[in-house]
């Protein structure tokens, strides 16, 4: 990660480095550009952007004593960098929660708790919706008012998309490996089916199969869209009719100019789930010296500071805030995006159908050996049978390594 900006001269320094890129990280800058006004006594270093190595780096930071104060950290891979983490409730500079909040302020705390411990404060949780250009589905004769409810009605306005001669659906984003994993995920849980248990891939089931077949035949047999193509692109050229994609999207759809409307999957098996994270404000250790308290303490003051903007964050980065106060603040409830997509999203969290990956320490070397296959049974080179078996082995292999 390497060292900050240097920075003007204050009495409270703060480097907080994000993963955030894109609409995500502009929300950041706001904010951190808000809390800087209201406290110029705050030297605040805000560096972004750097996902695919950041938690290498991160971790790596700690280890050479360079580590940034504050970080964001996803859900999914909290459990393989806890070690790094300092638990809030007791660090060299005190029990920094009883200086921020307390945990009844937050609308999921356990999300924070590894072993027991709080190694962070909930931001949000993110998730997949779907987004459908509502001029499409006037073409294809689709009320544009009404998103699908079931999936017979997702079903049939796929194939009155396909007539109309517009591309009907895409489920997973940019058609990344990991989105179509992801993608087919949301369909083994609502059809009841697990991923790993007790330590071994649970997947390779009659429920993952169908799962799966389900995936493959909406690109195969049924042809709602070809393999290898990107649905961002398809949907911004207005040439898609629905497009699985996340809360962060909504601020690239603003910028476009389709009208557009964001619904929930349907529930496609026994139970109405979609593929979700979440994101959590962490604290990195610091190296043990006579800075280190005021380092942390400083810390705890930007984190007070950061509070009153949960409901911000939620307005411009479209995700849903997990601070009680935000989710019930009115500003946030007149705003653009609780019409347009966030109280779509915010309804879906709280009835318990966005659903989070496994917490593993090992989770993301799983989704990591799974692609591979759920991507060629996705493009149709690998049947979804061999696919889930050969996933199922490789999957076995890395939980069984020490």
């Amino acid at each position: 990660m390497g060292m900050p900006p240097t920075a003007a001269a204050a009495s409270t320094k703060i480097w907080f480095n994000t993963l955030f890129h894109g609409g995500d990280a502009d929300a950041m800058e706001t904010i951190v550009k808000n809390i800087r006004a209201s406290n110029p006594d705050y030297a605040i270093d805000l560096t972004q952007g750097g996902w695919t190595e950041y938690y290498a780096q991160l971790y790596n930071s700690v280890v050479a004593g360079e580590a940034p104060q504050l970080g964001i950290v996803d859900d999914f891979r909290y459990e393989s960098v806890a070690k790094v983490l300092y638990d809030i409730t007791d660090t060299p500079g005190g029990n920094l929660l009883d200086q921020i909040g307390k945990p009844a302020d937050f609308a999921q705390w356990n999300i924070s708790l590894v072993g027991g411990k709080p190694l962070g404060l909930p931001l949000d949780q993110n998730g997949f919706g779907i987004y459908y250009n509502k001029d499409v589905f006037k073409k294809a004769g689709l009320d544009p008012e009404h998103a699908p409810q079931t999936r017979e009605e997702f079903e049939a306005a796929c194939e009155a998309i396909t007539k109309s001669g517009k591309i009907a659906f895409h489920p997973a984003l940019s058609g990344e490996t990991r989105f179509i994993r992801r993608a087919w995920l949301a369909l083994l849980w609502g059809a009841n089916g697990t991923y790993i248990e007790n330590g071994k891939a649970s997947f390779n089931t009659d429920k993952g199969r169908e799962a799966l077949q389900y995936l493959v035949d909406m690109v195969g047999k049924r042809g709602w869209n070809k393999p290898g193509t990107n649905g961002i692109n398809q949907f911004l050229a207005g040439e898609l009719g629905m497009l699985q994609n996340g809360t962060w999207f909504y601020l690239t759809l603003e910028k476009s100019k389709i009208d557009y409307g964001c619904f929930m999957p349907p529930k496609f098996f026994e139970k109405q789930v979609s593929w979700g994270g979440y994101h959590l404000i962490v604290l990195p250790k610091q190296p043990e010296g006579k800075e280190t308290a005021a380092k942390l303490q400083a810390s705890a003051k930007f984190l007070k500071a950061f509070l009153p903007f949960y409901s911000t964050w939620g307005q411009l980065g479209g995700a849903v805030p997990l601070l009680n106060a935000a989710i019930s603040d009115p500003k946030l409830h007149e705003s653009k995006v609780w019409a347009k997509q966030l109280k779509t999203f915010s309804d879906a969290a709280a009835k318990g159908i966005i659903q989070a990956e496994p917490r593993h320490p090992k989770i993301t070397d799983v989704d990591l050996a799974v692609e591979p296959f759920t991507q060629q049974a996705f493009n149709g080179t690998m049947s979804v049978k061999d696919a889930l078996d050969k996933a199922e082995v490789e999957v076995n292999k890395v939980l069984a390594a020490s």
